[in-house]
This record gives C-alpha cells, sequence and structure tokens, in this order.
C-alpha cells in the first residue's frame, strides 16, 4: 500500500458523504457514497474479501478525497451528479449508474397528468420535482398530490377513450375531466395548485385555499368549503421546515481551513436545487485570512459566474465594490452572506467540517515519514521524540473499569506494543488512581526492558499529570516529555488545550500538525480503552454464578443448568439433589451449595 494511502486512512472521518478515488494523473476514477466513510473506504483495503474488479481498482488509487454530508440521502444525491459529471471509469465497471426517480406533470396535454418518471427528460414538455433518493417517497407524495388535488395519473391514450369515469372517480382520486366532470378552468387551478404544493409554496397556497374557503361559506355552500378546509389541514400536517442546502436554488459556500501558511478553500455548488459538490484549493499564503478570502473571490469569480447567493466565512472588506463588478461584469445582482443566523450558519458550519476534515488529511500526509517531525520542532525537546506512549481509563458508572495503554512509532500506531488492564482493586470512580496504577504498571515493565518512549502523552488535565509525575518519580524517570490533553470547551475538539508537566497550557505554541497529531494520540488511547470496557461489560453480562465455583468447567456447567432447567432450579436444589446430576459427586455437590449459598 501506497505511503500517502496509508496516511488518509488513518484520519478518515466517520460522517456520511461521498469519496472519490484518483489515479496517478489525479482523474476522478471511481465515485461512491458511505453512512460511515471511514468503514466504507477502508473495506477497498481488506485484501481477503477483495473481488478480481475492485482489486484492480485498488492498485490504481494514489489520492483519496472525501465530501461530507448531512446524512445518506444527501450523499445518494450527490455520488449521482457527480458521477454523470466526471463518469470515472470503475463506476461503469463496478455498479449500475441508476437514474433517480422525478415527479413529472406533463403539460403537452389539455388536461395535464401527474407521473412517476426515471430515464431521459429529452423532448418530454412539463415540470420535473426531484430526483428523490427512495421511489416510496415518490410513490408517497404522487399519492397525496392525487389525495389532495385529484390530477389524472392515466395515459393520454387510456385519457381519450374514457366513455365513463374509472375507477379513480370513484374512490374521490380524481376529477374525471375525460369525460367532463370537471370544466378545464378549474382542472387548470387544480394543476396550479398541486405545482405550488411540489414547488414548497404552502404558504401562499394556505392563504388561496382559505380565502376560498371563506367565500365558499358566505355562500353557504358548506360541503364544498369543507372539503377545501380538508385539503388546507392535510397541507399544514406536510408543512415542514427544510433546513438542508438543497432548498436553495443557486448558491455558493466558500470555506477556508488553516494551518499556519498552509491553506484549504472549498467552494460548495448548489443550482437549480441540486448539489454539484465542491471546488478544492490548496496553496501556501502568510496573508491573514480575511486578505486571502478576499483575494480569492475576487479572482475565482472573474472566471466562473456567480449565483444569487454565496456565503463567505468572514466579513469581505470591500463588499460593495466586489458587488457592483459581479453585477457589471455578468448582469446578475449577487448578494454577499456573512452566516450569523440560520439557516445559513447551519449549512455554513456543515461546509465548514468538510474542509477542516480536509485540512487534517492534507496535513497527515505532508508528514512523511516521521509523525513526530513537527512535534520536535515545536518542543525543541534535547531528546527527539521516536516513541510515545498514550494512558487513557474507561469505566461504566464506576464499575468495569479498564486502563489503556496505546503505542505509537514514526511511522504511526504500533498495536504490539498496546495494551489493556484490568483494575478491580481501585475504589469505584477514582480516576487518579486507576491512572496511577496503569502508569505504573506499564513504565516500570518499559523501564526493566529498557525500552522508554521519549514522549508520554495524557487524556486529562492537572489531576492526571500530578499522578504521571509521581510515577516518574517514584521509577526514577527524568528523560520523557509529559504532555496532557485537556478536553475544550462543550468538549469540541477544536477547543482542546494542551498542558505540560508545569500545568502550562502550551497549546498556542504547537503548530496545527503537532495539535493534531497529539489529538490522534489521545483519541486512539481513548478508543482502546472504550471498547476493551466494552467488551468486559458484555462478556460479564453472559457469566454465571457457577463459573466461580472450583471444579466446575464449562461441562459441569451445562449439565446442572440442563438437568435443573436454569440457575434458579439450581439455587433452589439440594446437596441430594445436586448429585442427581451426572458428574457431581456428594463433595463437590456440597462445594456448589455452600457457594451458592454463602451469606
Amino acid at each position: 500500500m501506497k505511503k500517502n494511502i496509508k496516511n488518509i486512512l488513518t484520519n478518515l472521518t466517520s460522517h456520511p458523504g461521498i469519496y472519490k478515488f484518483e489515479d496517478k494523473n489525479s482523474k476522478i476514477i471511481y465515485i461512491g457514497k458511505a453512512l460511515n466513510l471511514r468503514k466504507r473506504i477502508l473495506s477497498y483495503f481488506n485484501k481477503s474479501s477483495l473481488s478480481i474488479k475492485t482489486t484492480k481498482l485498488v492498485e490504481n488509487i494514489t489520492n483519496i478525497q472525501t465530501i461530507i454530508t448531512k446524512n445518506e440521502e444527501e450523499a445518494l444525491l450527490l455520488e449521482n451528479t457527480l458521477i454523470k459529471e466526471y463518469k470515472p471509469k470503475y463506476n461503469i465497471l463496478l455498479r449500475d449508474d441508476k437514474s433517480y426517480p422525478y415527479i413529472l406533470i406533463n403539460s403537452s396535454h389539455k388536461y395535464p397528468s401527474i407521473k412517476f418518471f426515471r430515464g431521459q427528460r429529452k423532448n418530454l414538455k412539463g415540470y420535473f420535482f426531484g430526483p428523490y433518493t427512495q421511489v416510496n417517497h415518490v410513490r408517497y407524495m404522487l399519492n397525496l398530490v392525487q389525495k389532495i388535488f385529484k390530477i389524472r395519473s392515466c395515459e393520454d391514450t387510456y385519457f381519450s377513450n374514457r366513455k365513463k369515469p374509472c375507477l379513480q372517480y370513484q374512490i374521490d382520486r380524481c376529477d374525471a375531466p375525460c369525460v367532463k366532470k370537471i370544466s378545464s378552468s378549474s382542472y387548470d387551478r387544480l394543476v396550479k395548485n398541486s405545482l405550488m404544493f411540489l414547488q414548497g409554496k404552502n404558504d401562499s397556497l394556505i392563504k388561496s385555499y382559505t380565502k376560498d374557503m371563506i367565500e365558499l361559506s358566505s355562500k353557504k355552500e358548506y360541503e364544498e368549503a369543507s372539503e377545501i378546509r380538508d385539503k388546507i389541514s392535510a397541507i399544514r400536517s406536510l408543512t415542514k421546515s427544510q433546513a438542508i442546502v438543497n432548498s436553495q436554488k443557486n448558491i455558493d459556500i466558500i470555506t477556508i481551513s488553516s494551518s499556519e501558511d498552509f491553506h484549504c478553500i472549498d467552494v460548495f455548488m448548489v443550482r437549480d436545487y441540486i448539489n454539484l459538490g465542491n471546488k478544492t484549493f490548496e496553496f501556501k499564503n502568510t496573508n491573514p485570512q480575511i486578505n486571502i478570502i478576499e483575494s480569492f473571490v475576487n479572482q475565482y469569480y472573474f472566471d466562473n459566474p456567480p449565483p444569487e447567493k454565496i456565503l463567505v466565512p468572514s466579513q469581505v472588506i470591500n463588499l460593495l465594490s466586489l458587488k457592483n463588478v459581479l453585477s457589471k461584469k455578468y448582469n446578475i445582482k449577487t448578494i454577499l452572506i456573512y452566516p450569523t443566523r440560520k439557516p445559513y450558519k447551519d449549512w455554513f458550519k456543515l461546509c465548514q467540517l468538510n474542509t477542516d476534515d480536509r485540512l487534517k488529511l492534507t496535513l497527515s500526509v505532508k508528514l512523511k515519514s516521521n509523525i513526530f517531525n513537527c512535534i520536535n520542532k515545536d518542543m525543541q525537546n534535547k531528546k527527539l521524540i521516536q516513541n510515545a506512549i498514550c494512558f487513557d481509563v474507561s469505566h461504566l458508572s464506576g464499575s468495569n473499569t479498564q486502563g489503556s495503554a496505546v503505542w505509537f512509532s514514526t511511522k504511526g500506531p504500533d498495536k504490539k506494543m498496546y495494551r489493556r488492564y484490568n483494575i478491580d482493586n481501585i475504589k469505584n470512580s477514582d480516576d487518579y488512581a486507576a491512572m496511577k496504577y496503569i502508569l505504573y504498571k506499564r513504565l516500570s515493565k518499559l523501564r526493566a526492558e529498557n525500552n522508554l518512549p521519549e514522549l508520554l502523552v495524557l487524556d486529562g488535565g492537572k489531576g492526571q499529570i500530578t499522578q504521571a509525575k509521581l510515577v516518574l518519580s517514584d521509577l526514577g524517570i527524568h528523560d520523557i516529555l509529559l504532555l496532557s490533553v485537556v478536553k475544550g470547551d462543550k468538549r469540541l475538539t477544536k477547543n482542546d488545550r494542551v498542558l505540560d508537566l508545569d500545568f502550562k497550557d502550551i497549546t498556542l505554541s504547537l503548530s496545527n500538525y503537532s495539535l493534531i497529531l497529539l489529538q490522534k494520540i489521545r483519541n486512539e488511547a481513548h478508543r482502546f480503552a472504550i471498547t476493551g470496557q466494552r467488551n468486559k461489560t458484555l462478556k460479564r453480562q453472559f457469566e454465571s454464578k457457577l463459573d466461580s465455583i472450583p471444579g466446575i468447567g464449562k461441562v459441569r456447567k451445562l449439565e446442572l443448568l440442563k438437568y435443573f432447567g436454569g440457575i434458579q432450579g439450581v439455587l433452589k436444589s439440594s446437596v441430594e439433589e445436586l448429585t442427581s446430576v451426572p458428574g457431581i459427586n456428594l463433595q463437590l455437590a456440597d462445594i456448589i451449595y455452600k457457594h451458592l449459598h454463602a451469606e
């Protein structure tokens, strides 16, 4: 496996989204979607389960890009759009390029029909709504439109040959325009209202219907008024606020993520309500972010026509002049928005997550062969860091406490050096004592093996550092760099702080490369500890009271449970009854009875 691919794989996100595989010429060769990007992408590199075609694909991968989406449905739509745009070689070989379903209101007929549609849209007159991610959603919406607006769904040939109303009229799903049960003008109004409903203009539609209902009531046409009342009720029950970027017709969202003089910029684009993905840019520049964004927006839209709205990550200084330039060049009124309020704030947050994730991946690749290069440079330690160890403690409400120790070499995690520790002799919820216990046990062993690391990382704050200092002093270890990663405000990763041996906050003196590395080591220790703790808890859930009795193994345990029908039967049995079980003599029966009934 290529070295840069290894670095990318270790830093993948677990969010839903799409992934793009690129070859040596930076050409996209495959695009896929995933509910969990990390799990899906890693599955391609599991050699034991790969087909011949997938193996060939993996051999040509030289770079991996990801785009995070809010949910799997958005990933599905984005995947479809990008496959159509880039036509990757291996998408054709490995999977069918399915098209997504639409709702079509066909306007070529005097009495338009509403239909489920999938396929080429060429030479078709009408209004298309979609694409929908699931067929059952299309069926559901078609059913609603027919129920509320009674638009016909039959084929034109069927329509022209009707002599009397069909079953749809009988069940109140169509007004039978085929036999003139409704006038052309009234039917046109129903079609217009159904278009407003599918376009999401529910407020305008409800106002219009409310006006009609009041007029009918004033004329004492109560039956017709009640029908409109039912339509209003149905529309209101379905009205939901849209919080996805796709609810905008045309919008660009520009995000930037920086580490010192290195910057990643993404332009996320939505056109005609369809998410087209993002354009990525990377460069080095020593200017402040606000100047970089302003320069980028000026240069980018000089060659690319802007949409009606552009979200920018900071207040652009020359906003008015920029808007004037864009207006004159493209004859389009463009609004530049700094997202401080919903829904723009939510959309921007999701896009920024993508850019931050891409920066981490890029930085991890730039670390090259020695992951400690950056931290060696930042800390200027007398002894170069070649190995690091990190400790963490995990428990379930004070029980099943387990400690972990993970090891990182210059190439990354070294799982042969990972250790787990069951902590049963420490008072419940005493994290400090548990931390001191695992520190002493692991470091004393490493000292005896003459294999001490140069860097010791802790997950915690001053209390954990104090325990580590005590252990290091007791063991006579003085040449290890001690750092602790502390959870920040609201437990957000971006707010994490790093403390040194003297409890001093050194976060600002570290480069972004170093901070990401320390967080990665801390997160791995936490993952290893909590996985072990969960496995331990699960194991204890299946343990029996018979497991701790001397002389009772798996075979005798099964015989006892089988004979008495379960543990409750064993508990109720006497010594004499226990001797009736095959393999249980009087002496062993006495031991079992005393053990089960001991106070």
